[in-house]
C-alpha cells in the first residue's frame, strides 16, 4: 500500500541503548483512538492536526507512567484510502513523533468497505516506551492531605466529542460561527491540537520530586480521571471557581444544556493532566511545571478516609 501510494518509507528500528542505565527496565505500551475529534476534522476538512493528537493521547499516557516514549505505530483504517488523506494523516503523526522525541515505525493501511462510510477515516495508534520500574509513578501511598494539581488542557484533547455534537446540533455551518468569547470559531476551538505534558513530567522526576500518580484525562472524563488517580480508593475534595473554567465548558454547559455532573462525566473540564504530590512538594512542584512552560492549578486535597469525591464552588 505505501508503495502504491508512493508515501515515504518509514524507520523501524529502534535502539534500546536507554535500557543499560535503568536498574529494573520494562516495555511498556499504550494505544489511543482519536474517532470523536477525528469525525469534526473530516467535516471541518481540516484533517492535518488529527495524527498528532493521536500521537499526544499516546505520548501523555506512557509520560503519566514515568516511562520514555520510544516509537509509535498507526493504524488507518477507511472504505478507499486516498493518498492525499493519508499523507495529511501522517504529516501530522510525523510533527507528533518529532515533538515527543520519538521513532515513527510506520502505520497499516486498511480498507474495510463493509465498516465504514465513504470518505470516513478511523486512526489508532500504538506506542511503546522503556520503563525503568525503579521510578514507576503511581506506586507511592497516598496520604490525607496530599495535594491534587491539574495542568491546562488546549481544548477538549480527546473528550467529549460525541456528547459535544449532539449537545450543539453541530454541522460545519454552526462550527464556521466565530465566537467573541472564543477567540476562534467553534470548529478551530473544537479541533485545537492535544497539548504534550511528556516534558514537563520528566522535569518533574528530574527535579527529584515524587509524583505520587499522574494520570492523563483522555479517557471518561475529569470524574473519571480523578477515580483512576485516587487508585479508586481514596476520597478527594476538589475547589474551583466556576469562573476559572475556560470559555467552551461554559458554552456547553449552558448551550448544551449539559448539567454539572455530566460536564464532568464527559469533558477534561479545562485540564488535561492530574498530579498528587506530598503536600511538602505542591509548591516546588507548581514552580517547576510553569518553568516547563505549563499553568498548574491547585485543584483539591486527598482524603484518604472518604471512598468519593466532594466538588465545593
Amino acid at each position: 500500500m505505501r508503495e502504491k501510494f508512493g508515501l515515504k518509507k518509514l524507520q523501524n528500528e529502534i535502539l534500546l541503548e536507554r535500557f543499560r542505565t535503568m536498574t529494573e527496565p520494562a516495555l511498556v505500551s499504550r494505544t489511543n483512538g482519536v474517532s470523536g475529534k477525528l469525525y469534526i476534522a473530516a467535516e471541518m476538512d481540516k484533517m492535518d492536526k488529527i495524527g498528532y493528537d493521536c500521537v499526544a493521547a499516546c505520548v501523555n499516557d506512557i509520560a503519566a507512567m514515568g516511562a520514555e516514549p520510544l516509537f509509535f505505530y498507526a493504524n488507518i483504517s477507511c472504505v478507499r484510502p486516498k493518498a492525499d488523506k493519508i499523507r495529511i494523516i501522517e504529516d501530522g503523526i510525523e510533527e507528533g513523533c518529532q515533538q515527543a522525541g520519538i521513532q515513527f515505525a510506520g502505520s497499516e493501511i486498511l480498507e474495510l468497505p463493509d465498516k465504514y462510510a465513504f470518505d470516513q477515516y478511523e486512526l489508532a495508534g500504538f506506542i511503546v516506551g522503556i520503563l525503568d520500574c525503579k521510578k514507576r509513578i503511581g506506586s507511592a501511598q497516598l496520604k490525607d492531605g496530599d495535594v491534587i494539581i491539574g495542568l491546562a488542557s488546549d481544548g477538549l484533547h480527546n473528550n467529549g466529542y460525541v456528547t459535544a455534537r449532539k449537545q450543539l446540533f453541530l454541522s460545519k455551518s454552526t462550527m464556521e460561527i466565530f465566537y467573541d468569547t472564543l477567540g476562534a470559531t467553534l470548529g478551530d476551538e473544537l479541533l485545537r491540537p492535544t497539548r504534550m505534558y511528556c516534558g514537563c513530567v520528566e522535569h518533574l522526576l528530574e527535579k527529584n520530586i515524587e509524583i505520587k500518580s499522574c494520570v492523563q484525562v483522555a479517557h471518561g472524563g475529569f470524574d473519571r480521571a480523578l477515580h483512576l488517580l485516587l487508585h479508586e480508593t481514596c476520597g478527594a475534595v476538589i475547589k474551583r471557581r466556576p469562573d476559572s473554567i475556560p470559555p467552551l465548558y461554559q458554552m456547553l454547559h449552558k448551550d448544551g444544556n449539559i448539567d454539572n455532573q455530566q460536564m464532568r462525566q464527559s469533558f477534561n473540564m479545562g485540564i488535561g493532566m492530574l498530579f498528587i504530590v506530598s503536600e511538602e512538594n505542591a509548591d516546588k512542584a507548581a514552580e517547576y511545571l510553569e518553568e516547563s512552560g505549563e499553568e498548574p492549578v491547585f485543584l483539591g486535597l486527598v482524603e484518604t478516609d472518604q471512598g468519593f469525591i466532594r466538588y465545593i464552588e
